[in-house]
């Protein structure tokens, strides 16, 4: 609340604050530390799957040596072992780079993404001009081209764009297919292989991409929490701010009234000062006990008593009061607002007008309780008896919002020099 100097509220100081209605900033750290949890997870178990590759490229290595044909030399083996050591580390680095920012940003591509893409490039050349063919495309190719395609699909899968990823996954195979027809390395018996490994690797992609969007989820849950959290606490922090303004308001100016009037009697030497004087010692720890309340988030405002208190501080302001009609039968939120109408009008009345007299009406409108306050002596423009400094038109205001809580409506007009606040709300129970 700026007007009584609080500082914002930021980082885990959101939700520490207890009153009223601001409930504890557990739950959303609770969400911060699943979000935490849910990303190592998925960190965890994308880099453990890395390795794999190395793995499984075993098989088609192995398969070199069933090859009835010349063996490739050790050299080359070498360069395909390191080639797809290297291409590992790289997936490595573009799963790690898609934690944190899209593989694609501004039109840009990764650093490690690129570098990613040409190792690909690179262990697939030497995969096919390294292992033996024969006359078909052998499993051991199918096999090293599919481990290649999945690893590589995978860590895109992480942070590419879905579209252009889906367009990829069904551009590769066919431009590999094609490939391997031109070369008449395509052979029936490796079919079967290569549409396995292929919806293999469609299925990995899905699960990576699957398990990027559950990590966003839950990001943007722990992010709507917190904002959700701050909100809150501004929420508080105006509602105190509204209520300090209406209770200091009213106190302060109900407390100048009557210590005028003492004093004024105490110049006579009548006895009614020390009176009066005891009424401004009541007025002061009634509202030590509601600004306390306000802390709290516990006070409320009694139309019965607020018309009581109406009577009593206009009559020592040397207004003449008259309430015509009774306390309706409301529920307690719209009675508590027109308890608030009340207070504020007659804080307005006394501090910023020159009423001679005042009127509160409480009548039945069809399907809505109206209560009207009309004085004369309003103040003309720019004339009002209390300079209002930075905080003018905060009571009304605040009346509007509490009125607009429970379906209620305010209106002032200033005819002439009277003033009429209005106040509407709905006779039936509260939604």
């Amino acid at each position: 609340m700026d007007a009584l100097g609080a500082a914002p509220v930021t980082g885990a100081d959101a939700g520490t604050w207890q009153a009223g209605r601001v409930t504890s900033h557990r739950p959303a750290a609770s969400l911060a530390g699943g979000a935490r949890g849910v990303e190592l997870y998925t960190r965890v178990t994308l880099y453990l799957f890395v390795p794999l590759e190395g793995f499984f490229y075993l098989y088609p290595v192995a398969a070199v040596s069933e090859h009835p044909g010349p063996m490739p030399s050790d050299l080359a083996l070498g360069a395909v072992a390191v080639a797809a050591i290297v291409h590992m580390g790289l997936c490595f680095a573009t799963i790690h780079a898609g934690f944190d920012r899209p593989l694609v940003d501004g039109g840009r591509p990764h650093p490690a993404m690129v570098a990613m893409l040409g190792a690909t490039a690179v262990l697939l050349a030497l995969t096919v001009a390294v292992l033996p063919g024969g006359d078909g495309w052998s499993d051991a190719r199918a096999t090293a081209v599919g481990v290649c395609g999945a690893a590589t699909f995978g860590a895109l899968a992480v942070g590419f764009p879905f579209r252009r990823l889906a367009v990829a996954a069904v551009a590769v195979p066919v431009l590999v297919v094609a490939a391997a027809a031109l070369d008449g390395d395509l052979r029936a018996g490796t079919v079967p292989v290569a549409v396995f490994l292929y919806l293999a690797t469609l299925f990995w992609t899905g699960t990576v991409r699957l398990s990027m969007w559950v990590l966003e989820v839950v990001r943007e849950l722990t992010a709507a929490r917190e904002v959700a959290a701050r909100l809150a606490v501004a929420e508080e922090r105006l509602r105190i701010s509204r209520d300090m303004h209406d209770v200091v308001g009213r106190a302060l100016s109900a407390v100048a009234v009557k210590s005028d009037l003492a004093a004024a009697l105490a110049r006579r030497g009548d006895a009614r000062a020390a009176d009066e004087m005891v009424e401004v010692r009541t007025l002061a720890h009634d509202s030590l006990r509601e600004v306390r309340g306000v802390v709290a988030g516990y006070r409320t405002a009694d139309l019965a008593t607020e018309l009581a208190g109406a009577r009593s501080v206009l009559r020592a302001a040397g207004i003449s009061v008259r309430v015509v009609g009774d306390v309706p039968a409301l529920d307690p939120a719209r009675q508590e607002a027109l308890a608030w109408v009340v207070r504020e009008g007659v804080t307005n009345v006394v501090r910023h007008s020159r009423a001679t007299r005042c009127r509160l009406d409480l009548d039945r409108d069809g399907d809505a309780v109206v209560l009207r306050l009309e004085n004369d002596g309003a103040a003309p423009a720019g004339a009002s008896t209390v300079r209002p400094g930075p905080s003018a038109g905060t009571g009304l205001t605040g009346l509007r919002e509490r009125l607009a809580a429970v379906g209620g409506t305010l209106d002032a007009a200033a005819p002439g020099d009277s003033f009429t606040l209005t106040a509407r709300v709905p006779a039936g129970a509260a939604a």
